[in-house]
């Protein structure tokens, strides 16, 4: 547009065609829109010119072209050296400059920008849902698949879950641990020294004489501090059933046994665990130490914190006793920090319950064999076990389920992460497969847990010096199959970043990828095929100049002054 015009009148000045904003071609457009002001054009694929039609604009003209970017510090210095050598070369027909500017060589050719190869995508990991943090609270207000009744002054009654309160207290894992068979005695204490064991839980005495029970058989529980008068005897009839009075074992206690009790949830009768507490433990201050062994949290408005603090001297539960001391001394803030600590021994604790099949009530059914897990942490950490066992469908009467096409390494992945929250790397354990089994139960952060740990074993594969191409390329599809978003998207990153290698390769498997697939390859590879282009244009004209050089040169040496001679050869 502005040539004839440039042409018309400065007739003798050189020019230079370039072209601006290089980092356009592969920047992200939307972002690049975004960033612009909010009345400027946007900019769109279309508007983009290849360079190969820079240089066909720069042909017809008769004239150099080059391109640029501010953004990369691309291209700047080659532009205004150029430019210098283009307006000193226009000065050769003058004769003050002709014998200066003989050396001047004409604007030379630009190298192809070869584009930074983009940074893989980061795996992001959501945080605990909402659900999972409020699931153990809302499992004991709606106390769905409870295996435990508690009994408060003779009349109220609390439903709770042994597999909490077994690893938030010593004390309950060791009463839970109890042997219930009708063959077992009972010990029974008088009615007066009950008495005198309420009064001494009022008043915390730790000081008193220490009376060592002998082994209680098959019993196998610590003695406690006592001076109770035992007695030995048994229950028989009818309706025969075994009851173990525990005044003697614990303050808190009063008896233990078996029996058949109605959910409140699904008014249905199930076995459950019946444990009558001592007159003393009143339902407020109980149903406080509940909550903190199922969340190890506690309400710093909560009332009664010195009962509080007794059931919680009983059941040995030092955190909570150490958190009402904080509350108390106005040191709420470091409650914190115990919690968190609970959290921690308490999810080693479940795995240890996992690991040796402790207070299990369902059993999954896998290919290679069965896993024993507990129903109230399956249904507190995710919804799709709380919809199995809690709806009407026929594994929530039953305690088997079975769980086709899954392993048990990978059950037991799922397993830990939903009780701890966590991922354990194991052995034998296949990623897609885990992803696949996660997506099925609707859990995007054990996804995303995966793909993290996916992507670490291929980058250290990598490192190591093997070829990972073949499990990337199998990954791919399977991983957008599944969800599996994040994986694809660093799957799509290393196929395109090694495009020439995998092709070459895996051309078969490249050509059997989905078209959307093949289309964002050629796309995104790299090093893009406009630079491949640019490169080849690049090598070949540079040849040809080479030669141009070469000819001009010997044109040159021939031209010799008339006294010139040749120096003798060097013997």
């Amino acid at each position: 547009m502005w040539y004839l015009e440039i042409k018309h009148f400065c007739p003798r000045t050189p020019v230079i065609l370039v072209g601006c904003q290089l980092d356009l071609r592969y920047a992200d457009l939307e972002a690049v829109n975004r960033a612009r002001r909010p009345l400027a054009r946007p900019i769109k694929p279309g508007d983009i010119l290849p360079p190969e039609s820079g240089r066909e604009v720069a042909k017809e003209l008769g004239i150099p072209y080059y391109e640029t970017s501010v953004f990369d510090q691309f291209g700047i210095k080659d532009i205004f050296d150029n430019a210098i050598r283009a307006a000193l070369i226009s000065r050769r027909h003058l004769q003050f400059w002709k014998s200066h500017l003989r050396k001047v060589q004409k604007p030379l050719l630009q190298a192809p920008f070869l584009p930074p190869k983009a940074p893989p995508p980061l795996i992001k990991i959501p945080e605990c849902p909402l659900n999972n943090r409020d699931g153990p609270r809302q499992l004991l207000e709606s106390p769905l698949c409870a295996d435990v009744m508690f009994i408060l002054q003779d009349h109220i009654r609390l439903f709770a879950h042994k597999i909490y309160l077994s690893t938030s207290s010593s004390k309950f894992y060791d009463l839970f641990q109890m042997d219930f068979s009708d063959e077992s005695q009972c010990l029974v204490v008088t009615e007066s020294h009950r008495r005198d064991h309420l009064m001494r839980t009022l008043s915390l005495d730790t000081e008193e004489d220490v009376a060592v029970l002998p082994n209680l058989s098959p019993c196998s529980l610590r003695a406690s501090k006592s001076d109770g008068t035992l007695k030995m005897m048994s229950f028989s009839g009818k309706h025969r059933r075994t009851k173990l009075s525990l005044a003697s074992w614990s303050k808190a206690f009063y008896s233990i046994h078996k029996e058949n009790v109605i959910n409140p949830v699904t008014g249905m009768p199930s076995p459950m665990t019946v444990v009558k507490m001592d007159h003393s433990i009143q339902l407020g201050p109980f149903s406080a130490v509940l909550r903190f062994l199922y969340t190890g949290e506690l309400d710093e408005k909560e009332k009664d914190l010195m009962k509080i603090a007794q059931i919680a001297e009983i059941l040995e539960v030092f955190d909570l006793r150490m958190m009402v001391e904080n509350i108390m001394n106005k040191e709420g803030f470091m409650n914190q920090e115990i919690t968190k600590a609970f959290h921690v021994r308490k999810a080693n604790r479940i795995k240890e319950c996992l690991a040796k099949n402790k207070f299990t009530d369902v059993i999954f059914r896998l290919d290679d064999g069965t896993i024993h897990a507990h129903k109230p942490l399956l249904i507190s950490s995710c919804d799709w076990m709380a919809a199995l066992f809690g709806g009407s469908f026929m594994e929530s009467a039953n305690n088997e389920v079975s769980f086709p096409n899954t392993s048990k390494v990978c059950m037991q992945a799922v397993l830990e992460y939903l009780y701890t929250s966590q991922l354990s790397p194991m052995a034998d354990l296949d990623p897609m497969e885990l992803i696949a089994l996660a997506n099925r139960l609707c859990l995007p952060r054990l996804i995303a847990l995966t793909e993290q740990y996916a992507v670490n074993e291929l980058v250290k594969a990598s490192k190591e010096g093997q070829d990972i191409d073949g499990e990337v390329l199998t990954y791919l599809e399977l991983a957008q199959f599944h969800n599996a978003n994040q994986l694809a998207a660093w799957c799509l990153h290393h196929i395109c970043t090694h495009y020439n290698s995998i092709c070459a390769n895996y051309r078969k498997e490249i050509k059997s990828k989905s078209p959307e697939n093949q289309e964002y390859f050629e796309k995104h590879r790299w090093p893009p095929v406009w630079y491949l282009k640019e490169e080849d244009h690049y090598q070949r004209v540079k040849k040809e100049r080479e030669k141009e050089d070469v000819v001009l040169n010997k044109h040159h040496s021939r031209r010799r002054w008339c006294f010139w001679s040749s120096s003798p050869a060097v013997a």
